[in-house]
């Protein structure tokens, strides 16, 4: 009376374990022609202006201009990063 679960059990697992046999992996392959070259705004390759701003005074003069030359320098290494990247 043992041998007929573990029998059917094996069963079972066959049957499962042969349902994924003829399964075949593929490669998918593109054509060598296609250009995998995405489309980038002109905007984001331009350089970005420093600001110019009206200020109260010089505490704020400095401050402003610290934060804006950062972000500046910032957004012009990103597109110039997006270039390079675009080139190669």
């Amino acid at each position: 009376m043992h041998r007929l679960p573990i029998g059917l059990a094996a069963l079972c697992l066959m049957m499962l374990l042969s349902g994924c046999a003829p399964f075949e992996s593929r490669v998918a392959t593109l054509p060598s022609d296609m250009q995998c070259r995405p489309d980038v705004p002109a905007y984001l390759l331009a350089p970005v202006a420093a600001p110019d701003r009206p200020v109260a005074s010089n505490r704020d003069l400095l401050s402003l201009l610290a934060d804006y030359e950062a972000q500046r320098r910032r957004f012009n290494s990103d597109r110039k990063t997006v270039a390079l990247v675009l080139e190669h």
